[in-house]
């Protein structure tokens, strides 16, 4: 622009804006003080920024590792923590078989609940197995599955012995309750090993705990950042709100926008508004 400046000694162009500061901040010290506060504002902005970018950057590392973790067991996604619950839940729901397989066994309460309490670990322990062995060895899952199997035919013969000792009417009537109540037991035992097959690795587990947390620091960091450029801004209008009565004063009003602009990337210390 060639439009020259009214107050000042035939300037080629607009006055430089550090100039223009300069004589607006020396005119009261309150100018100053706010000008002071704009740039430290800059300042915090610029910083709050940066950590947003680096939380960015490091959520998106953390979740290409969950992502490459993941990918060694693509078909095991479901959350670790939801398919233990639901495994323990169905060895939970052994435990009125194994209490009437503990009754066969025990000669009162106490033994009664420790033979209950014992079953009711070897399940559990049953269902792990297979898991574990399920990636390591087959023959070390066919082991323990006969195993598991010989041990639920063993439960269910303890609770037909049980059955018929406390004088439920007829064998048959015994035998069919022990073998709803042996079915029952292996369907929880299906439902818990398929639960635990489902569920990811630990490492993945961990892995997708780390990236939700990184998503967290991503989100407070941009909280943080809006909350400082809002001050940020605050303070740059109020600052453009009383400089520019001395803008009227030593420009024209064609030049008046551009000053405005140009104080504005000034004042906010990044380039931009």
């Amino acid at each position: 622009m060639t439009a020259t400046c009214v107050g000042w000694a035939d300037p080629p162009a607009l006055p430089e804006v550090a100039e223009v500061v300069r004589y607006f901040n020396e005119s009261n010290r309150a100018h100053q003080s706010l000008w002071e506060r704009v740039r430290q504002a800059a300042d915090i902005v610029s910083r709050a920024g940066q950590l947003h970018q680096d939380a960015v950057g490091f959520a998106g590392q953390e979740r290409a590792a969950h992502l490459a973790i993941q990918a060694e067991h693509p078909e095991r996604r479901a959350p670790l923590a939801r398919q233990l619950a639901i495994a323990g839940l169905t060895v939970a729901l052994d435990a009125v078989a194994c209490w009437f397989a503990a009754q066969a066994v025990g000669d009162d309460q106490l033994q009664t609940l420790v033979w209950a309490g014992l079953f009711l670990a070897v399940l559990a322990t049953g269902e792990v197995a297979l898991d574990y062995y399920r990636d390591r060895s087959m023959r070390a899952w066919r082991l323990v599955l006969a195993g598991l199997a010989a041990f639920v035919v063993g439960l269910g013969v303890l609770r037909y012995l049980f059955l018929s000792a406390v004088g439920v009417t007829g064998s048959e009537t015994a035998f069919v309750g022990a073998v709803l109540f042996t079915a029952a037991t292996a369907c929880f035992l299906v439902f818990g090993y398929r639960a635990l097959r489902a569920a990811e690795k630990a490492a993945a587990w961990k892995a997708r705990l780390a990236v939700r947390r990184a998503d967290r620091l991503v989100d407070q960091t941009a909280v943080q950042l809006t909350g400082f450029v809002d001050d940020q801004h605050r303070l740059v209008n109020a600052y453009l709100s009383r400089i520019r009565v001395t803008l009227l004063g030593i420009c024209n009003s064609s030049q008046l926008d551009h000053m405005e602009d140009a104080l504005r990337k000034h004042l906010c210390g990044s380039g931009s508004s």
